[in-house]
């Protein structure tokens, strides 16, 4: 094959493949359904199995590699311990159990159908997991996502994620345990035991040596402001952290590159990190279900129609009735119970990860995968039917918030809310201003792009996002659509201009003080329906006062 031919595939696939993707995962948004679901038939569209054009499998599972890196790394980048910490008391417990039912069901379905057990036990633990692009979505179209039900959900989402990275450990064992037949008892917790002791010292390693030689590379590129520097420098740690775990480890490339996320998650510069990875990641995550969609051979179903009806069935009832039965029996309300249960009766991008990985181990056959593909499809489709099928039980039932909880959770919710400010920019101005606001109990959160007043506000325990404020990603690491006020400090009228029309979309009821340099920039700024505008003529202490005034507005209301 030339070179020219070869790019040639890879632009067919890109073009075609995203003009697919694109359309499908258009028309899958506006039925309120998950983008997945579009993703994955816009494949099987452009595979073998279907009629048309067929892309090449090599060079789209080429591409996905690069993908599933990227999608784990993105998972580690925002793996967030508090949301698991808060609920930990049912997610820990409710995780493992829900899990150890899908396990047990599926390696039963597996073995009753004549295949090995250990494909049975890949098969339940894939299905046993949930998709997180699929669970967000669903909790915020029923704006649930910050409730009680809502943070139950993540917390035991977030422990289902852990398991899995736990089972991608422990896949090279079972590939090793299956091509070597029977093994005596102590072998193989030799075995386990071994591969389990290599991913500590990994994970030892990179959280203390390696997480301050990642911290320091980052900080000093960071410092240079250079987003295009900053993101090669992020990709290449990301591929090195990777590469080095698998070759020296023994682990996958893919974990790797999850515990690459988790050290520069723990870094000063993870908001900005997020920010640069975020288009690359959503682009090959995309390549990545398009080569799923790809592969996928629908006559797997009818060849296999037992195992695919026995899989939905876990999927869709024992899975769903195993959280829910937990949750219930642990004494929380009813819908809570019924909201965690629903949320998670689906499965999507970890089990593709999981199986694609047992694949290369040879651990589960091509017809599982595709029953899992194709089951993943169906309880995309349906998962946010539905929840919009039990809306009526939800209101019946009455918000979880009235309702008493177990007296050891942590999720009780406060009966004063206090106002929350985005201070853009903390120079002479916006410290200040910060001050202001402390002095009126507003939670303050800074954004700013120098790194090192990032890093001394959050070393005194103050919140600060490192990164531009023209980026909504940023702008949503501040929470700023629970924002009261925003204050943009920056000198820039561009820079202010951007922030603003980027803010309003995500927040429309947002309150904006925002600095002009000149009185006369004053019209512009006021034809963005910014409440209050101060300039560079004027003095601090009117920019205070316009805080004050603004703030007493809110506390009134």
């Amino acid at each position: 094959m030339t070179m020219d031919s070869y790019n040639l595939k890879i632009v067919l696939i890109l073009a075609i493949g995203f003009s697919l993707a694109s359309l499908l995962g258009y028309f899958t948004q506006r039925l309120k359904l998950s983008p997945i679901l579009g993703y994955l038939l816009a494949g099987y569209i452009i595979g073998p199995y279907s009629p048309g054009f067929v892309a090449d499998i090599t060079v789209s599972e080429q591409l996905a590699e690069i993908g599933v890196v990227l999608m784990l790394f993105g998972v580690g980048l925002h793996l967030k311990w508090e949301d698991l910490v808060n609920v930990r008391n049912i997610a820990v417990p409710g995780a493992i159990g829900q899990t150890l039912v899908a396990a047990t069901c599926g390696a039963l379905l597996v073995y009753s159908i004549g295949w090995p057990i250990e494909v049975g036990i890949i098969v339940g633990l894939a299905i046993g997991v949930a998709s997180t692009v699929v669970l967000v979505r669903v909790l915020s179209d029923n704006h649930l996502l910050d409730t009680v039900e809502g943070h139950v959900a993540i917390g035991w989402l977030i422990v289902e994620d852990i398991l899995t990275v736990l089972v991608l450990i422990l896949l090279p064992v079972l590939a090793t345990l299956s091509s070597e037949g029977q093994l005596l008892v102590s072998q193989f917790f030799e075995t386990i035991g071994w591969a389990i002791a290599k991913f500590f010292l990994l994970a030892i390693l990179m959280f203390t040596l390696g997480r301050k030689v990642v911290s320091f590379i980052l900080m000093h590129i960071a410092r240079l402001r250079s987003h295009e520097l900053f993101t090669l420098t992020l990709l290449a740690l990301t591929f090195v952290i990777a590469t080095a775990s698998a070759v020296i480890f023994g682990t996958s490339i893919a974990l790797g590159a999850f515990i690459a996320g988790m050290v520069i998650g723990q870094t000063h510069v993870k908001h900005q990190a997020s920010a640069n990875a975020l288009p690359m990641k959503d682009a090959f995550a995309v390549i990545f279900f398009l080569t799923v969609g790809m592969i996928f051979n629908p006559t797997a179903i009818t060849e296999n129609w037992v195992f695919f009806i026995g899989v939905l069935i876990i999927v869709l009832i024992i899975k769903p009735l195993a959280a829910f039965l937990i949750v219930w029996v642990m004494r929380y309300p009813l819908k809570v119970a019924l909201t965690v249960a629903l949320a998670l009766a689906q499965i999507g991008e970890f089990s593709f990860i999981l199986g694609e990985e047992a694949i290369k181990f040879h651990l589960l056959p091509d017809e599982g995968y595709d029953i899992i593909v194709a089951c993943a499809l169906i309880s995309i489709s349906l998962n946010p039917l539905i929840f919009r099928g039990v809306n009526f039980l939800h209101s019946s039932i009455g918000s979880s918030e009235t309702l008493s909880l177990p007296s050891d959770n942590l999720l009780s919710m406060p009966t004063f809310h206090p106002l929350s400010a985005v201070i853009v920019g903390f120079g002479p101005l916006g410290r200040g201003v910060a001050e202001a606001l402390h002095q009126l109990n507003f939670n303050v959160t800074v954004i700013d792009q120098n790194v090192d007043t990032i890093a001394f506000l959050r070393d005194a325990q103050q919140r600060g996002v490192f990164g531009d404020a023209t980026n909504p990603t940023i702008l949503e690491e501040a929470h700023i659509e629970e924002a009261d006020l925003l204050l943009i400090t920056v000198p820039s009228l561009h820079t202010t201009i951007n922030i603003i029309e980027v803010v309003q979309p995500l927040n429309p009821g947002l309150k904006i003080l925002a600095r002009s340099h000149y009185l006369t920039d004053h019209q512009k700024l006021q034809d963005l329906n910014i409440e209050s505008i101060c300039s560079e003529e004027e003095t601090k202490k009117a920019f205070i006062q316009a805080v004050y005034r603004v703030s007493q507005t809110e506390f009134e209301t």
